[in-house]
């Protein structure tokens, strides 16, 4: 059976489009699919996308990506992962030859029609009505990336309260609500003022601008660690004993390492955010960041409901997704 991948990363899109249809590609190839890749991408971008086994093209320019899917139709089945997706673009995709459709990117899933779509968050959050025929959802299809994966404890990590603890803040790569900087500052207060053995480090993302960037360097305590624009946050997370996050992929990552994961719900990730905390995989805090570095110190000095979180994640994002996301995908040929 011979699978094609429509996806596309960088800019807007960042690269989550393009490691996500990585993880699928082996678990694909090995179930026997003759797999192509069309990835509207730089080729700087090919390190998230590469996979041996598999013909991957990346074509930065649009046109000439939008051709070269043409050219590579018709397929037995069309894998459209991105974040520009129309009913227009399904119409052509079905006319040109996909025998079938799977939708991956789920905010697409009311604006693009599919045999089957795919949702890898714990509930379906979109509120245009799904065209899709058959819809999955859930945090066990979240396919992680391999070299996150490859770190992946036996067993999940287990807070102690009195003991040291080394706190991550990673709010996406470009931390849109800019806050980073006053959670930082509402945590060292209080964990100077108390005097616990919180240590904490900041991720300093690739999307921040510039001048945010120097004046978090130059101004940051001495005590604090900073991260500047890391490659991958894989072993920066296998490092912390617990992490902080707005709800994305980095919380995934943290759930697959073992890490409890403490959630804030900014603005769009908010939805998320409660829907992790109500499947009781992370631990929601106020959007307000002296309420939530309140409320993160609080859980560690009591930290059996976030320690039963992280088991609980740690069980639900595991090394399987990708075999469970390809196994739908081929099931839908049936």
């Amino acid at each position: 059976m011979r699978v094609l991948i429509w996806t596309a990363g960088g800019g807007d899109a960042g690269i989550g489009h393009l490691t996500r249809c990585q993880s699928l590609i082996p678990a694909l190839l090995k179930r026997g699919a003759e797999v192509q890749v069309i990835a509207q991408a730089d080729i700087s971008l090919a390190p998230f996308i590469e996979a041996e086994g598999a013909g991957i093209q990346l074509i930065p320019d649009e046109g000439a990506a939008l051709s070269a899917l043409k050219r590579a139709l018709p397929a037995d089945l069309l894998v459209a992962d991105r974040p520009d997706l129309t009913q227009a673009d399904s119409a052509a995709h079905y006319a040109a030859g996909a025998a079938r459709i799977v939708l991956l990117a789920s905010s697409r899933i009311g604006r693009y029609s599919s045999d089957l779509a795919i949702v890898d968050d714990p509930v379906l959050t979109e509120t245009d009505p799904p065209m899709a025929r058959r819809i999955e959802v859930g945090a066990h299809l979240h396919m992680v990336r391999p070299d996150v994966l490859a770190l992946r404890p036996t067993v999940p990590v287990v807070l102690d309260a009195g003991n040291p603890c080394q706190l991550l803040i990673a709010l996406s790569g470009t931390d849109p609500g800019e806050l980073t900087e006053p959670l930082l500052t509402a945590l060292h207060r209080d964990i100077r003022a108390r005097s616990l053995p919180v240590h904490l480090s900041a991720v300093i993302g690739a999307g921040w601008e510039a001048k945010r960037r120097l004046n978090l360097l130059e101004s940051v305590d001495e005590d604090i660690e900073t991260i500047d624009q890391p490659a991958s946050l894989a072993s920066t997370i296998a490092s912390a004993d617990a992490v902080v996050t707005l709800g994305g992929r980095t919380t995934y990552e943290a759930f697959a390492l073992g890490r409890p994961a403490f959630c804030v719900p900014w603005d769009t990730t908010a939805d998320y955010v409660f829907a992790l905390h109500a499947q009781k995989l992370a631990l929601a805090v106020d959007p307000e960041p002296e309420k939530a570095a309140r409320a993160i110190l609080a859980a560690l000095d009591s930290p059996a409901d976030i320690n039963a979180r992280a088991a609980r994640a740690f069980n639900i994002v595991d090394a399987g997704a990708a075999d469970r996301v390809a196994a739908l995908c081929l099931e839908a040929l049936s």
